[in-house]
């Protein structure tokens, strides 16, 4: 099912313009380089994996699943009956379609600034006979026109990283807009640990990662509590699974390096400027997720009260 939330168009101040100019380099970077995460995952899961005992470090579509597995772990849902879920910044969907295959009577609203994605999505959807249960809307999550204290969880899966500012504070106040009472919020990403100042080496390879991957900059995460905290959510945790990340962040180089010269060859060394800075940032994330003092892949959980009436403003 294809909806899309209506556009309102207005004459916009300079704040806004400066939204809309980061808006179109995320529907740039992301139309750009759809078919580089459909070579990364099959089943167009564009994050990294989760390594368990059970899992092959080796099977990266298997930890990609897993991760969605997770994610659907931690949100704690009630055991029995249907179950409406949020899922802002969905890519083409593989998450939510993984959640809706694993927990019975789910309907996932699946939220992307990118129709390409959408299209994406419909169609393994359809493949995956989910056709109802993943329910696509273009939007930006920080305002998705979704209904409000509808939803019994809501995750964003290494899409947070999108949102402005260290604390991702309009993310936040969306989603705790969208939960119902006692709902649960679950954000996995990559997360600076602290605002020390980074090296000046890694500064450089943090902002070339951020220049070539859309990201302003990454969350931060006693600024992430804090925006957390002041939309009322309780029960904050921050669970650092980095070392889960390993087997999967170490395929990055290898993987990089053949796709890369796959494509350059196929192109006959004529890639877009978006898709060899794609490849650029692939190797500078895999920097980054070895720098151990300044950056970490945290699961955050945050429950909204069970008494709760509103959202703070």
């Amino acid at each position: 099912m294809l909806t899309t939330t209506p556009a309102v168009h207005h004459t916009a101040p300079a704040a806004a313009t400066g939204k809309e100019a980061r808006l179109a380099d995320i529907r740039s970077y992301y139309n750009a380089v759809a078919d580089d995460y459909r070579a990364w995952s099959p089943g167009m899961n564009m994050h990294f994996g989760y390594w368990s005992w059970k899992v092959n470090p080796l099977g990266r579509e298997a930890m990609l699943e897993r991760m969605n597995l997770e994610v659907l772990r931690r949100l704690d849902l009630p055991r029995g009956g249907a179950v409406l879920l949020a899922d802002l910044g969905c890519g083409a969907g593989a998450t939510a379609r993984s959640i809706a295959k694993h927990r019975k009577h789910s309907t996932v609203d699946a939220v992307t600034l990118v129709a390409r994605q959408i299209v994406q999505g419909v169609e393994l959807n359809q493949a995956a006979d989910l056709p109802n249960q993943v329910r696509f809307h273009l939007a930006d999550y920080v305002d998705t026109g979704l209904r409000a204290g509808a939803y019994d969880g809501v995750y964003a899966l290494e899409s947070a990283c999108h949102a402005p500012g260290a604390d991702k504070r309009a993310l936040v106040r969306e989603a705790a807009r969208l939960l119902r009472p006692g709902g649960t919020l679950v954000i996995a990403d990559a997360l600076r640990r602290n605002n020390k100042p980074l090296p000046g080496f890694m500064e450089r390879i943090y902002r070339l990662w951020c220049h070539h991957w859309a990201v302003n900059e990454l969350a931060e995460k006693e600024a992430l509590h804090t925006a957390l905290a002041s939309q009322g959510f309780t029960d904050i945790r921050f669970h650092d699974v980095s070392l889960r990340l390993a087997p999967s962040a170490l395929q990055i180089p290898l993987f990089a390096t053949r796709f890369a010269l796959r494509e350059l060859w196929r192109a006959r060394f004529r890639l877009s400027p978006l898709r060899r800075g794609h490849i650029v940032a692939s190797y500078a994330a895999f920097l980054l997720g070895a720098w151990l003092p300044g950056f970490g892949y945290y699961m955050v959980t945050a429950r909204k009260p069970a008494n709760a009436k509103g959202s703070p403003a």
